[in-house]
């Protein structure tokens, strides 16, 4: 078996990489749900003035 050393400094970084990851991957599922969004949007806009009546 291995024994792995732990030390206390690592701890600080661990954390502050768990942190920025997750601010990374928040990010990024907010793009492309804003991305997402914007797009069908179009879709809506296109298929409301295709069903509008015509006089």
């Amino acid at each position: 078996m291995s024994h792995a050393e732990h030390h206390p400094e690592d701890k600080g970084a661990a954390f502050a990489g768990l942190i920025g990851g997750m601010v990374f991957v928040g990010a990024v599922m907010l793009g492309i749900t804003l991305w997402t969004n914007a797009k069908f949007a179009g879709h809506k806009a296109e298929k409301a003035a295709a069903e509008a009546p015509k006089s």
